[in-house]
């Protein structure tokens, strides 16, 4: 039987970093996550519903904090 391949549109060039490592996304996984993030970026006041490019950075903190959820960080 022949293996067949899915085909993907492509509308992002999606890279992820971890510990200043990049890692090596398929092109599935580079449209996933970048619509995900677009898709929660365009619920958010303030945005523009059809960004260019969208960065995330995420630390861990070395101790958990507990905060109020609905405040906004300084």
């Amino acid at each position: 039987m022949e293996k067949t391949h899915r085909v993907v549109t492509k509308y992002f060039e999606t890279e992820l970093w971890i510990d200043g490592k990049k890692l090596e996304l398929n092109n599935m996984m580079q449209e996933t996550l970048a619509n995900v993030l677009e898709g929660f970026s365009k619920t958010l006041k303030g945005t523009d519903l059809k960004p260019e490019s969208i960065e995330v950075k995420i630390k861990k903190l070395r101790q958990p904090l507990i905060v109020d959820a609905h405040t906004y960080p300084k």
